[in-house]
């Protein structure tokens, strides 16, 4: 036997939904059947109650001459069987509980059972064939009290509640069969966009990262859910294509030197070994091609760290000047053929939420890059700036700049305009990619400006106070 809590949710759904409007149906049913039965036998008891007034009033006539008698009980007989309706029978008894007259229409005398009483009073009898009512009285008489008893049947009123128990099983029955059917169809509109998702994650299993949950143009939660979830493979699309890339370029970075290093031992291996200058050369260049992958792995694990290293230290607030100022100090010295400006505004009093070590390797990264593609005009200039809620750092240059179209990619891994100048002038694609992810870091941010053969002029924009 299944357990329900290994149901589909689409069936414990249709189970709930009927199981909870069946029992909506069957309380209403009940309240409808208990004020049904309720109003019935109140208005069976007005009925009676007015047989009663009238029986009463008809004997209180005849007394007001004479004191009432049994033969005068005898001869208003006529009048009792007038006034009799259906199912109904009237019945008077003397003060010993004889009957004296009885008028029944389709009652059974001989079923109910006779009673004198003192006081009005409503009674009810059940016997094997039917229910009754009955309504006594007092009668006063010359020889004692008898009483005057009216008997309504309940059989049309049984009937009538017995039917409605028939309709209210059948409508519970069709109730089942409609909220059943009410649930199945709540539970495909409630779950298709869950239909959807996992529709999606199965192609994705089979065809790959690309598939995306469709949108149906309703905002609930389930389509927030879907929304996320596409968001969510996007962003792993991305890294996954990222990571893809990075094994690529990471691959064609390492062919060259590798290639290199082997070629050189083959060759010493050959015939080096007994030539003195053919080994110092191959030394030296096996050497160089070391250096380069020491450097290149160097600058792979610095990426690695400014993507995924999260932010451990407290990060305070710090004054930028002192360390553009000893930066610029240091490239200074190395580069003294280069003439550095460094231009500053309205900065009194600010401050940016930066790890000082963090600033100066992007500093760094952007001024090796600034000199590196100046050659012929050996010029770069620093301007600092406040604007509104951060501090604005501008690194100018006038050298060769970059086409338009290599803009948008030069934040990427291992991404260089020019592929074949690359090792000639030591680049690995890697510097602007570091200094990116680290001011994504601190929620700053990076814009390139760029002309070919006018220069480039890069803007950080950093949190400030």
């Amino acid at each position: 036997m299944i357990k329900f809590s290994a149901l589909p949710i689409k069936y414990k759904l249709v189970l709930w939904s009927s199981l909870l409007l069946f029992i909506l149906f069957v309380l209403y049913n009940i309240l409808q059947y208990s004020v049904l039965n309720s109003w019935m036998l109140t208005e069976e008891n007005n009925v009676i109650e007015q047989k009663m007034k009238e029986t009463k009033a008809y004997y209180h006539e005849r007394s007001k001459t004479n004191s009432l008698n049994e033969q005068d009980i005898y001869s208003s007989s006529d009048y009792i069987e007038r006034l009799s309706g259906n199912h109904q029978m009237i019945r008077i008894l003397n003060s010993n509980g004889e009957t004296l007259i009885s008028a029944s229409q389709d009652v059974p005398d001989e079923n109910i059972p006779s009673k004198v009483v003192q006081t009005e009073e409503f009674d009810q009898i059940k016997t094997s064939e039917n229910r009754f009512l009955i309504f006594r009285s007092p009668l006063l008489l010359n020889n004692g009290t008898g009483t005057i008893e009216i008997i309504q049947s309940m059989e049309i009123f049984d009937g009538l509640l017995n039917k409605f128990i028939i309709v209210m099983l059948l409508a519970g029955l069709g109730s089942i069969v409609l909220s059943g059917f009410g649930g199945v169809i709540i539970a495909k509109q409630l779950l298709k966009s869950v239909k959807n998702i996992l529709h999606t994650m199965k192609k994705i299993q089979k065809t790959g990262l690309h598939e995306r949950v469709p949108s149906n143009g309703i905002k609930d939660e389930i389509t927030e859910i879907g929304e996320l979830f596409n968001e969510t493979m996007d962003k792993l699309e991305e890294s996954f294509l990222q990571q893809k890339q990075f094994v690529e370029d990471a691959s064609h970075e390492l062919r060259t030197p590798i290639a290199i290093i082997r070629g050189n031992l083959t060759m010493l291996r050959r015939w080096g070994k007994n030539d003195p200058k053919l080994l110092d050369e191959s030394l030296e260049s096996t050497l160089e091609e070391v250096k380069y992958l020491s450097d290149l792995v160097s600058e792979l694990l610095e990426l690695s760290r400014a993507e995924s290293e999260k932010q451990k230290e407290q990060i305070e607030w710090m004054n930028p000047i002192p360390v553009i100022e000893n930066t610029l100090r240091n490239f200074k010295n190395l580069h003294n053929d280069f003439e550095f400006i460094l231009d500053m505004k309205n900065l009194e009093g600010s401050l940016i939420a930066f790890q000082p070590r963090h600033l100066e390797q992007i500093l760094v990264i952007l001024l090796d890059n600034a000199v590196k593609y100046s050659k012929e005009q050996k010029w770069i200039k620093c301007s600092i700036q406040k604007k509104e809620n951060f501090v604005q750092i501008e690194i100018k240059d006038k050298g060769i700049g970059i086409p338009k179209h290599d803009i948008p990619m030069v934040l990427n891994r291992f991404y260089r305009v020019d592929k074949a100048r690359s090792r000639k002038q030591g680049g690995y694609g890697l510097g602007l990619a570091i200094a990116h992810r680290l001011i994504e870091k601190y929620n700053g941010g990076i814009i390139i400006e760029s002309e070919v053969n006018e220069g480039t002029t890069v803007i950080l924009k950093l949190v400030s106070n």
